[in-house]
This record gives structure tokens, sequence and C-alpha cells, in this order.
């Protein structure tokens, strides 16, 4: 927090120099040598990506919930949870095996498209067979008072079951499938899968629906690690 509040007041400070309202820029410097000593980052505690398998599986066999609904489908799409339970029926292209995130449901502020694999397809399934509406704009995933559900559902379910890993943790271990596993599929894409920024001189050196391909693959090879034997979308779709 100090390190963004000193990067804010230095926007302003420098704006002011440039407008002649002040001599001189921001005391870079001088306020960093003030600031307390800075802790090193911490990363979401992730599973391995060997045992996520095992463990969706396990929350599989459980008795079906909205929640373990939502938690399933956030590790197939390796999707952030708030994307995950404020996504509306509207946003689901069954037909092209899509999701369609608006700039609103994002991060970044940006669309973003998610190819769906079969696993992930058939749990949206199964909450259709728990929808409480009718309406396009109704929540895939809905509370009990059909509206999103809060953001510590999905992570009370984690908490449940004992195990010591972060709901956003499994982003980092479908990573580290595509880094490991998938060594035929360029970083980018990787990133990409994930709605992680890319450069735009990445982006034109393949072409929009080849990327979109490109991560389509990703992601059922990924469905396939997480349910052995699952049909591929590929294949299917030719």
């Amino acid at each position: 927090m100090a390190r963004k509040v000193r990067q804010r007041a230095g926007i302003v400070l420098n704006y002011a120099k440039s407008k002649g309202w002040r001599e001189t820029e921001a005391p870079g410097k001088s306020v960093t040598i003030g600031l307390a000593r800075q802790g090193a980052g911490r990363n979401y505690a992730s599973m391995h990506y060997a045992d996520v398998p095992a463990f969706v599986a396990r929350v599989s066999a459980m008795p079906e919930t909205v929640g373990r609904l939502a938690l399933l489908f956030a590790i197939h799409t390796a999707s952030r949870s708030g994307e995950v339970r404020k996504t509306r029926w509207s946003h689901i292209d069954l037909e092209r095996k899509l999701w369609n995130r608006p700039a609103a449901l994002m991060k970044g502020k940006v669309p973003h498209t998610v190819t769906l694999t079969e696993p992930a397809i058939t749990l949206l399934q199964h909450a259709a067979g728990l929808r409480k509406g009718e309406e396009d704009d109704d929540v895939v995933f809905p509370s009990g008072k059909n509206t999103a559900l809060s953001d510590m559902t999905l992570s009370k379910i984690m908490r449940d079951m004992k195990v010591p890993f972060t709901v956003h943790g499994f982003r980092s271990s479908f990573r580290d499938f595509a880094a490991e596993q998938m060594s035929t599929i360029p970083d980018p894409v990787a990133e990409a899968a994930l709605a992680h920024v890319v450069p735009d001189k990445v982006e034109r050196a393949y072409k929009r629906t080849s990327f979109l391909e490109l991560r389509r693959t990703l992601l059922d090879a990924w469905g396939k690690h997480l349910v052995p034997g699952t049909p591929s979308v590929v294949d299917t779709n030719g």
C-alpha cells in the first residue's frame, strides 16, 4: 500500500511540475528511503498439477451443490473465482462451446473468450438443472437468493476439505501443466488462456482464430488431464 501511495503521489507531483505549479519533480528516492522495509511478495498457494485430478475426482464424488459445481468449473476453465461466480447464461455459447466474458467481468476490463471442454460443458448442464430462473441474465451459479455466490463460498469448500491451497492457485496449476506437459504450445498462448496481457506483436504473429484454437487445444488437454478418458473437443470439432 505504501508503494502504491508513493506512486500515485509521484504522478500528481510530476504533473504539477510539468504545469509549472511546483519547481521540482517528485522526491522519489528520498521518499523510498523513508518507507518501512517491504516483505517479499506472496504467491497464491497452489496444488501441483499432478495432484489436481484426484482433487477433482474427490469434489465430484461429493453431493452436488452450486458451490462445488462453480469450484470445478473454475478449475476446468483456469478462471478467477469472480469470473465464475458472476457469469451469466447469456455469456455461454454451448453450440460453439465458448464462454464469452464481457469486459465488466474481467480483471483487466477487456472482453475475453474461454474455450469450453467437455467436462466444463457437463458442469454447465448440471448447473442448468439447478437453475432458479429462466432469464438469460440469470447467473449460472446462483446463491439461495438467485444472486451471485459470495467470494467466500468457493474458499469455504476448500477450507472444509482441509486443503491448504487457494481457488486462485489452480490457475498456477494449469500454467505449470502448460509449461511442463504442453511444450508445443507457445507460452503466450498459455498466458492468453489465463486472460493475461499478451503483447500486440505476439498477437500479430498469430491469426486470432489460430490463437483461439491453440487455446482450445491447451484447455482440451487440461480437461483430459483432470478427467482421464474425456472426449476431445478438438477431435469432435474436426
